[in-house]
């Protein structure tokens, strides 16, 4: 029988170089499996100062934009946050709007577990695609994408990496470091490539210089920060992008939709919108004739513009128009004419085209609106606008028309578009000019009411209350709701206990300053606080101060209040039959660089008469005075508890 090993002979080198194919396999194998786990978002590798105050902590943000030419960018991102708390879970979502200019593609999304193992992959058939139309656009070709991981194991570390396709320089991503409060930032980049000849511009705040590169392809700008800790909400805090780090990217020239467009100055922005609402204001003859019989026998310029507002009012409605460029150029307003709808931007062409008819010279207007928007700076010419109206230079005044609103009075400026840097455009380009801002005066809310006493310590009350200003603009909305709801609202707004609307009466004073007014009828059963044979008398009975901003331990933030305001009450009470005052409080003055409150009552002809004033000044104040102002706000809120006390004659 032959041998058994002579039949299959195998050398023993041979085995040990299968052996050691065999572990090289099994090790790359390994390794290949370590490689689908990514231990560097182990939650243990946070560092400890970026735990303290996080519910979500980014532990990689990567930005690389690459200016390909002047009609074309692209950028990759990378994206990974750790969501430590439930209060942070919808940072794990994936969302991004695109259209025909901007397209996102190439959208990868993993989980990893406590230990940074993969427990999930996000998968094609995740990704929701749905249009971005909302309840006030028609026409929209925006769309979202968007992941809802559908994950709840805290805590787990999500990573997202995408691309994204420019069609235009006009949307430039900026890069901003802080990404809301209790989150913290453990790595983040931005990275800007150029072709070696093109002109970047940017604007930093808190950051390092970039770092530049270049070669004969391309420069490159970087900029990195790493352990950006978790910050609590300040109250009255300046716009996080006036006080964090960030850096705003801004092309110098570029091509639109075939618009070719410098953005080096204000005035040049002002010259590429003008190109793109060139020839939009032409409309029909029967028009043109319907106007200049409108104003025929108008008395002035402003009787004019109120017309032809008050007719745009009543013959059009906004709808947002997000289709081709219809996100920054208008309708023709022979469109509008037509189909008696359109955005601001057609709004406000139309209106524009309107008032030329009957030789009004009117400026198209850029403003980024919103009762808190980001400012636009002066120093740095960019596509920071959001919204248009109109301007109206009059020989003696200066009209701002809100010309999406078919309710606001002719030339009135709310907390949408007060006070700020807006882009005014002509046939010439661009000027950046600022909007009025409100003084104490004119921002104000105006209490008259007097007060007779039953025999319930109640109370039958009858009040006149006018708002101007910003406060207008909160509150002559009421005469646009049906019965129902604005009883409700009315009801609502009343701080008092224990009360009954009896009646009210509203009236609208459409003026150049307009001023809106309630007339309410109330009665408050047990308002009157009784101490044995004392009745107690809390005297501010609409405005008490009960609002104060909380402590704020170690703050970071300036204290920024952004407009002026004011209240001025004078308050009558008629003392009730066979009752006497044993005290008034006392006479309050308040002084300070935040406001002024005064307060003091008097006894006249049977009755208790309260004064009542308190103003508050806009203004920017460092970080050190926050508790002298939580300060004057309590003291006003104590003085706005001041009582009275009614004893029986004897």
């Amino acid at each position: 029988m032959p041998n058994q090993s002579s039949l299959n002979p195998i050398p023993m080198l041979q085995v040990y170089k299968n052996i050691l194919c065999l572990s090289a396999i099994l090790c790359m194998a390994t390794l290949t499996a370590i490689a689908k786990d990514a231990p560097q978002y182990a939650v243990d590798k946070i560092p400890a100062e970026l735990s303290r105050n996080a519910n979500a902590v980014v532990r990689t943000d990567e930005t690389v934009f690459e200016i390909i030419s002047e009609a074309r960018g692209k950028q990759t991102s990378k994206y990974a946050v750790t969501i430590l708390k439930e209060g942070a879970i919808k940072e794990a979502s994936f969302i991004k709007m695109y259209n025909k200019y901007i397209k996102v593609n190439e959208i990868t999304g993993t989980i990893y577990n406590a230990q940074g193992k993969r427990v999930k992959r996000i998968k094609k058939e995740d990704i929701q695609d749905y249009s971005a139309i909302t309840g006030f656009s028609m026409y929209e070709d925006n769309r979202i994408k968007s992941i809802d991981p559908e994950y709840m194991e805290y805590p787990f570390t999500i990573e997202y990496t995408y691309s994204t396709e420019y069609k235009s320089l006009f949307f430039m991503p900026s890069w901003h470091i802080f990404p809301g409060y209790n989150i913290a930032v453990e790595n983040t980049s931005y990275t800007v490539k150029t072709p070696p000849d093109y002109h970047f511009r940017y604007k930093e705040l808190d950051v390092q210089t970039p770092s530049i590169s270049q070669d004969e392809q391309s420069k490159t700008y970087q900029w990195t920060y790493k352990n950006f800790k978790a910050l609590n909400y300040e109250p009255v805090s300046p716009h996080p992008s006036t006080i964090h780090p960030c850096v705003f990217a801004e092309p110098s020239q570029l091509t639109f939709n075939n618009y070719m467009g410098n953005f080096k100055s204000w005035n040049e922005i002002g010259k590429f919108i003008h190109t793109l609402n060139k020839d939009m204001d032409i409309l029909p003859t029967s028009t043109q004739e319907e106007i200049r019989d409108l104003i025929k026998d108008a008395a002035n310029d402003y009787e004019k513009v109120d017309r032809i507002y008050q007719y745009s009012q009543k013959k059009n409605r906004y709808i947002s128009i997000q289709v081709g460029i219809g996100g920054w150029q208008p309708f023709p307003a022979e469109t509008v004419d037509r189909l008696s709808y359109g955005d601001c931007k057609a709004l406000s062409n139309y209106i524009k085209a309107l008032l030329k008819v009957g030789g009004i010279d009117s400026k198209y207007a850029l403003v980024n609106a919103g009762s808190r928007k980001r400012p636009v700076d002066p120093r740095f010419p960019s596509n920071s606008f959001n919204h248009a109206f109109l301007c109206v230079p009059l020989a003696n005044d200066t009209l701002w028309l809100e010309c999406t609103s078919s309710t606001s009075p002719c030339g009135f400026y709310s907390d949408f578009t007060d006070d700020r840097n807006v882009l005014l455009i002509d046939d010439n380009g661009g000027k950046l000019v600022r909007t009025p801002a409100y003084k104490a005066e004119e921002n104000r809310q105006s209490t008259v009411s007097t007060i007779e006493f039953d025999s319930n310590n109640g109370m039958i009350v009858n009040a006149e209350i006018k708002y101007t200003g910003t406060n207008y603009g909160d509150e002559y909305y009421l005469l646009h709701r049906d019965e129902k709801d604005r009883r409700k609202r009315i009801i609502n707004s009343i701080d008092i206990p224990n009360f009954n609307l009896i009646n009210y009466e509203l009236d609208d004073q459409r003026s150049r300053k307009p001023v809106f007014t309630k007339k309410l009828e109330l009665e408050a059963t047990n308002y009157c606080t009784q101490m044995g044979n004392r009745t107690l008398v809390k005297l501010n009975l609409f405005n008490a101060l009960n609002s104060i901003p909380r402590h704020v331990r170690n703050r970071q933030n300036p204290v920024f209040i952004q407009r002026n305001s004011s209240q001025c009450d004078t308050l009558s009470y008629k003392l009730p039959a066979g009752m006497s005052v044993e005290a008034l409080p006392e006479k309050v003055e308040l002084e300070t660089a935040f406001g002024t409150y005064k307060s003091h009552a008097e006894l006249h002809d049977g009755k208790i008469i309260y004064h009542r004033y308190f103003q508050i000044n806009k203004g920017t104040f460092p970080k050190e005075e926050y508790n002298n102002f939580r300060t004057f706000l309590e003291q006003v809120s104590v003085a706005d508890k001041a009582t009275t006390v009614l004893i029986p004659k004897s």
